[in-house]
Order: C-alpha cells, then structure tokens, then sequence
C-alpha cells in the first residue's frame, strides 16, 4: 500500500473565506458575538472531505511527519487573448488573483480525521496556483516516514 494519496476535487479551486461575525442581543442579557464559518467555505470544504473519503476508502489514516502539496488550476479567464490564453496553458503565464495561496492551503482542515489524525502532522507544505482548462484542485499527501504505525480509521 502507498504512503502517499492524491485528492482530486473539480471547479475551480477557492480559498478558506473568514468567519462571520454577528451581535446577538436577547432579553435581559448582555449582547455578544457569535462567530460563524463562511457557508461557501463549509460547502467546498465538505465536498473536499467527500473526494478524500472516497481515495481513502478501507485506507487506515496517514500517520506521522506528512507533507502536502496542492495544485490550483484556476479557470482561464474568458477575456483572455488567444495568446495569453496559449500563455496560461502552457504555463508560461501564471494566476495572481484571488484566492490567495495561503486561503486555499488552509482548506486542510477538512482532510482532519478523513487523511490524517489532525493537520499537525503535517510539516511540509506547498501551494502552486495555476492556470488550468479544467479547474480542479489537487492535493497529493505523502508521508515522510514509513506507515508501519498507522492509524486505524
């Protein structure tokens, strides 16, 4: 069995968004806030824990020092020349629009108790954006150690 799993997630890549904030006031109480995940953020990441749960299927969870690296495709923008399109295809031309690389690497977290135990395990890491035909975010999770101790899932 490898100790690596690649997680293969279509449309285009998005980025984990920020929590949302509301002031909740009732009767005879003091007002507070109460903080709430973005719900497009929930959605994309629940659709990643899905393909995850599908390549780890039978597979106990990685364990150990584990490194990650994911690749953004991002769509090509219609209003693209046919140069600058030709440019994105064969790489020569690379995304700096949103998401940033640090909101798609913190999607992760889904991949908690799906690939591995909790996202500390992970030491390595790396995001490369790129333009793609077809959008898709790929996560390839390889273990740097061999996975004799895994954990049961």
């Amino acid at each position: 069995m490898s100790d690596s799993v690649t997680i293969r997630l279509p449309g285009a890549p998005r980025g984990k968004g920020r929590h949302r904030a509301q002031l909740v006031q009732r009767a005879g109480q003091k007002p507070r806030i109460h903080s709430h995940p973005d719900e497009k953020t929930e959605i994309y990441e629940g659709a990643l824990r899905v393909a995850a749960g599908f390549v780890m299927r039978g597979r106990p969870l990685l364990a150990g020092p584990l490194a990650v690296e994911m690749f953004a495709f991002l769509p090509i923008p219609a209003s693209f020349s046919k140069r600058k399109r030709l440019d994105a295809i064969e790489r020569r031309l690379r995304p700096t629009t949103k998401p940033d690389w640090d909101n798609i690497a913190k999607v992760i977290d889904a991949l908690n108790k799906v690939v591995w135990a909790d996202d500390a395990a992970v030491v390595d890491g790396t995001v490369r954006k790129f333009y793609g035909e077809k959008p898709e975010l790929v996560i390839v999770v390889r273990a740097l150690e061999p996975q004799a101790g895994r954990i049961a899932a």
